[in-house]
């Protein structure tokens, strides 16, 4: 299925404190509540995942294994209800592709939180708009004292074609095709990047989100020129002097959502 989107920078208060590397809590969320910055050790309902990982049900979430991969059902509240990634050693990054309906009946959204043990350090909240189809993303990076500013980099089959730099304060607001009801399939991702050099713009422990479709998935008003891609990749700006995570050990996905099926799952082992 083809997806579409558009979207632009506005500008929005986010809650942030002053920690080292992309440490924070979770900002307010546009439809509200806000994350917990510690998952609850509560008794969980968990299957083997991916070599490496643990998936947990959180909330009053149930997860089931099927032919397609895992379904997620219970996905009644944002704030609590999801699949936590716990993973069996540090990582540097994760991915998930996944199959997500009814979203918009739902009305809240996804959130999603890196964690280090119970500190979470970066979080990606993925709201609904005031209009049919609209979506909110807005990530929350603090390697910078008082927040940290982050840059948007739009890429097509692996070639960048745009990147702008956010303020801390402002959040992207896309439209995205079926959005509402349907999305077939999306990845997700986290990383914190390793740089490769003196020449990487990307500073080592830099807290990166990423999301992608197919082939010129979504196009994003930048400047007001339309530009199309297929991956939206948003990056933390660390600020100098800070000491950056380089490593992190759950992903915690919690959505308001009638279907949910995690189609696969791969991570990256940090280096010893």
């Amino acid at each position: 299925m083809n997806i579409h989107l558009t979207g632009r920078l506005l500008a929005a208060a986010l809650l942030c404190l002053t920690a080292a590397g992309c440490q924070g809590e979770e900002p307010q969320a546009p439809t509200g509540g806000t994350l917990s910055t510690q998952e609850a050790r509560a008794e969980q309902q968990c299957i083997e995942g991916v070599a490496g990982v643990i998936n947990c049900a959180t909330g009053n979430a149930v997860l089931k294994r099927t032919e397609k991969g895992f379904a997620v059902s219970g996905l009644d509240n944002v704030k609590e209800d999801g699949v936590s990634s716990q993973f069996k050693q540090p990582v540097t990054s994760w991915e998930i592709e996944a199959a997500i309906g009814g979203i918009g009946d739902k009305r809240q959204g996804l959130h999603l939180a890196a964690r280090d043990g119970d500190q979470v350090i970066s979080t990606l909240r993925i709201g609904l708009g005031t209009e049919k189809d609209q979506m909110v993303l807005a990530p929350e990076f603090t390697g910078t004292a008082g927040g940290s500013a982050y840059r948007m980099n739009v890429y097509n089959n692996g070639q960048l074609q745009v990147s702008t730099l956010a303020d801390m304060d402002r959040f992207f607001r896309p439209w995205w095709w079926d959005f509402y009801w349907y999305w077939w399939p999306i990845r997700f991702g986290f990383r914190n990047h390793l740089s490769m050099g003196s020449h990487d713009p990307i500073s080592t422990g830099a807290c990166v989100w990423t999301m992608s479709g197919g082939y010129q998935a979504f196009s994003v008003e930048v400047d007001g020129k339309l530009i199309s891609g297929d991956t939206l990749e948003l990056v933390e700006e660390v600020g100098d002097g800070h000491y950056p995570y380089t490593s992190f050990s759950a992903i915690d996905v919690k959505a308001a959502a009638k279907d949910f099926t995690i189609l696969s799952e791969s991570i990256g082992v940090a280096k010893k």
